[in-house]
């Protein structure tokens, strides 16, 4: 009886608590109803101006308070677990996503601005409106591709975020993605010293998606003398996730990456370095790459394009796949203003074309075949495509702004561009004489204030094969030899005689890997 009455009670207080907030949100005296809807329907990002100045709208069913310290345990709320209207907040800005395409607000009197917003190949939307006291108003926002560019063609990829996640957001975040015109967002977990953005599963049984998009769980590793590395999709979680003394409860440096690399590859996890920033100092990144256990390095990130350090290592005979990440979101805490246009998930993004309507089915599989395969585009807004073919490189941009520089690039030098005259959003190139060396295009687009450099870069083709500039290859090699003497000096922390033998046999074998080709090329 006691039970039951304890039960009763809950469940009233349950109740109360929903009409509280109900009340809350309910529409004070003298306002205005309006529906805003999406032509066609589609998720999107929106952002809502009374009198000039941003204004918070009501009611929302989700909020997302992002105060993200470096474990990552923002947690969203939940009205209920099928809301219409999700609210981001960072920085006291306040981002809102129409989950459905559409949903209900009340509003004051005035005069207001709403902005409409969907991923990188949607064209921006903008309507003014004035509404009256008690009225009742539906704002139509027609959501369109900018000319030329089929969304649906390709694959859009974001490799770097960190968000906690239990099958409860699920169906919000999934929304979230779609608003963003996001089709695979990559959830990573971390550890610093506990578990960070934990996910509630690896592999199959933690992905989640419908509609062309999906959540695919994956974990960054790190250690601050080896570099932060990235798993991508595996089947399972590798521990530990954090070695050395900084961000780990075991101090040790064992297992390094090279080992990690391994266990994750075998987990089918696709595997790279994060924050490729410049050239790899104080880290094993070049190990790494001469092991052959590397798929991709992160070379746009935070608004920045890295792009001579990865030329560097293509001509010293490296086919590394460039992609990007944003490492969410240490990016939206970093950025006040926040520039609206820019995707909060995704701002930049690693593309793969679509190849046939099976992909539908599997958008996280294709573009993790993309990405081992070489066969991506890195954005932030453009589009940018490279065409090889009877010994003429085509280059084709297009963009809803004007396009400023298109370039080809052939072995890290530019060998052709063409400037925009202020007005074009469409820019081709051609060059004939495509017949060797690592070729690829590369285009700048305007910007707007508050923005980074608006660009987008191919990943290189190479129409005479491979490709090894001997003087590129000393330099890595010196590089290596340098890094390797570093790490002899340093105070390391090994379990054992043995593994610390173990880590410097595979630094030289990386070294004898490097130095190959130049032996190779000195005996011909």
């Amino acid at each position: 009886m006691l039970r039951s009455a304890r039960i009763r009670a809950a469940a009233g207080f349950s109740v109360l608590l929903v009409y509280a907030y109900a009340s809350m949100q309910a529409p004070p005296a003298k306002s205005a109803s309006i529906e805003v809807a999406t032509s066609p329907r589609m998720p999107v990002r929106i952002y809502v101006l009374r009198e000039g100045q941003p204004f918070r709208i009501q009611p929302v069913q989700a909020v997302l308070p992002v105060k993200s310290d470096v474990f990552y345990r923002d947690r969203l709320w939940l009205e209920n677990p099928d809301p219409d209207v999700l609210e981001v907040i960072c920085n006291d800005e306040y981002h809102y996503m129409l989950l459905k395409g559409r949903a209900n607000f009340h509003l004051p009197p005035g005069r207001y601005t709403i902005q409409a917003y969907r991923g990188l190949f949607y064209t921006p939307v903008r309507q003014e409106f004035e509404l009256k006291a008690d009225e009742a108003r539906t704002i139509t926002l027609p959501i369109n591709a900018w000319e030329g560019m089929r969304p649906e063609g390709w694959i859009s990829a974001d490799g770097h975020i960190h968000l906690t996640r239990t099958q409860r957001e699920n169906n919000v975040f999934l929304r979230w993605l779609e608003a963003e015109d996001l089709n695979v967002a990559n959830f990573l977990s971390l550890e610093r010293f506990v578990d960070a953005a934990p996910q509630y599963a690896f592999g199959a049984a933690g992905e989640f998606g419908a509609r062309g998009y999906t959540i695919r769980p994956g974990q960054e590793t790190r250690n601050q003398g080896f570099g932060h590395v990235t798993f991508l999709g595996g089947d399972k979680l590798i521990r530990p996730m954090s070695t050395g003394k900084d961000l780990s409860t075991v101090p040790s440096d064992y297992p390094f990456h090279t080992l990690l690399f391994d266990l994750a590859r075998g987990a089918g996890a696709v595997t790279g370095y994060a924050h490729f920033r410049g050239r790899p100092l104080n880290q094993t990144l070049l190990m790494d790459l001469a092991l052959g256990k590397l798929a991709f390095l992160e070379l746009f990130q935070f608004g920045v394009l890295t792009t001579e350090p990865w030329y560097e290592l293509l001509n010293a005979g490296f086919r590394i796949t460039g992609i990007a990440g944003s490492d969410f979101p240490v990016y939206l805490q970093r950025l006040k203003p926040y520039p609206r246009w820019i995707p909060l998930l995704g701002p930049e993004r690693a593309l793969v074309r679509k190849t046939s309507t099976a992909t539908a089915a599997d958008p996280y599989g294709t573009w993790a075949r993309g990405v081992r395969d070489g066969n991506v585009v890195v954005t932030n807004g453009p589009m940018v495509e490279l065409k090889i073919s009877g010994g003429t490189a085509t280059a084709t941009a297009a963009f809803f702004r004007p396009l400023e520089l298109l370039e080809i690039v052939r072995n890290g030098e530019v060998v052709a561009s063409k400037q925009g005259d202020g007005s074009a959003t469409r820019l081709t190139l051609r060059l004939d004489g495509a017949k060797d060396g690592w070729w690829a295009a590369r285009v700048r687009a305007r910007k707007e204030q508050d923005e980074p450099e608006i660009q987008a870069h191919t990943n290189p083709q190479y129409p005479g094969g491979a490709v090894m500039i001997a003087s590129a290859r000393r330099a890595v090699v010196r590089q290596w030899e340098e890094e390797l003497e570093r790490y002899r000096a340093a105070p390391l922390v090994f379990g054992s005689p043995g593994q610390r033998g173990e880590f410097f046999a595979a630094g030289e074998r990386a070294l004898a890997v490097l130095k190959q080709p130049l032996q190779s090329a000195a005996e011909r």
